[in-house]
């Protein structure tokens, strides 16, 4: 059976077509074709040809499946994945856009001040994801004229070595024993939006005492937090402070010596964040990659890769939730301030 929508057709772009309801989840790689070929957004999409992807939500390994399950439930569409630190993206963006270039399709960072900084600009395009429907209810209608929405969920918390730590910090302010001194890991808030939402929240809770001290700790620091695993699976430290509890998990799960602590002082959630260009050059493309993030292929890599799924009827790996877990998250109406003295007192204290 068929039907026209009108929220389709302007979700699409203004595409006049028809979408074809089918029941039950797709089986087989054919019928995920078959069902895809019926979609008038694939269809403009397909004559794009191309996607550009600006990304640093996820990492690598996790980016790269997602890109690959995109691909090959939409074949025709080539995806030029940059996945890297979102500051990193997010400054080539901004530079690219200053010179009156259009490369990039859709943004993920992990910092959701690059989306209201854009959106101020006019830089972003509305679109309302016919599958955002599935998204958590807490993490749904982030913006209300629909020019970002959620990308990832993360955790921020503490990873070490179980074999060189028999007994590893519990919470943050643990970190501050001379036990972990030049022992620590560290990304950084100027680079990973993780790890600036993590200071922001460290500074609410401890204030720039805590900061002082952690520099003192003499840690490595890096750019993203993902950095930190590298780190510990290299030697070079034992303990990662701002650390990816789902990477870790990854790591854990392949085999890799490593652990992860959900602190007792909270993991600190920040949401991972993405929005299509108003100058798109594959603004089809575009939308359809977006609705596709909230598709239960995606969620099943994420539950795989042990990140939180992006679908309310998908549970994430081994039954975790947030509910089993102490976490709390930054709000606020502007945390432009908030971040930016993070980073200048991270920069003063830490380095």
């Amino acid at each position: 059976m068929m039907e026209f929508s009108r929220r389709r057709l302007l979700q699409t772009g203004g595409l006049v077509g028809t979408a074809l309801v089918t029941g039950g989840l797709a089986g087989t790689a054919f019928s995920r074709i078959a069902s895809a070929a019926d979609d008038p957004l694939y269809a403009a999409a397909k004559k794009e040809g191309a996607l550009t992807l600006y990304w640093g939500s996820y990492e690598q390994q996790t980016m790269e499946a997602i890109r690959d399950a995109f691909k090959a439930k939409y074949p025709g569409i080539e995806v030029n994945l940059l996945r890297q630190a979102s500051q990193t993206v997010y400054t080539r963006l901004r530079m690219e856009l200053q010179s009156g270039v259009h490369e990039c399709d859709s943004l993920g960072t992990t910092n959701m001040l690059h989306y209201t900084e854009l959106k101020k600009i006019g830089a972003l395009a509305p679109f309302e994801p016919v599958d955002g429907v599935h998204i958590p209810d807490a993490f749904r209608n982030l913006d209300p004229d629909k020019m970002f929405h959620v990308g990832a969920i993360s955790l921020t918390s503490i990873n070490y070595a179980p074999g060189k730590v028999p007994s590893p910090p519990q919470s943050w302010q643990a970190l501050l024993e001379d036990q972990w001194q030049g022992k620590i890991t560290t990304g950084s808030p100027a680079f990973s939006g993780d790890v600036a939402n993590w200071v922001v929240a460290i500074r609410r809770k401890y204030g720039d005492d805590f900061l002082r001290a952690f520099g003192k700790q003499k840690p490595k620091v890096g750019q993203s937090n993902v950095d930190t695993v590298t780190d510990i699976l290299a030697g070079e430290r034992v303990v990662g402070s701002g650390a990816p509890f789902s990477y870790t998990l990854t790591q854990k799960a392949a085999g890799n010596p490593i652990d992860v602590v959900a602190p007792s002082d909270d993991a600190i959630l920040n949401l991972g964040v993405t929005g299509i260009l108003a100058k798109a050059p594959h603004p089809n493309a575009a939308r359809l990659f977006t609705n596709f993030l909230y598709s239960t292929e995606v969620s099943m890599i994420l539950q795989k890769n042990y990140w939180p799924t992006l679908r309310k009827d998908v549970p994430w790996a081994e039954g975790r939730s947030l509910d089993q877990l102490k976490w709390t998250r930054n709000t606020g109406d502007d945390l432009g301030p908030e971040v930016a003295e993070g980073i200048a007192k991270w920069k003063e204290l830490v380095r």
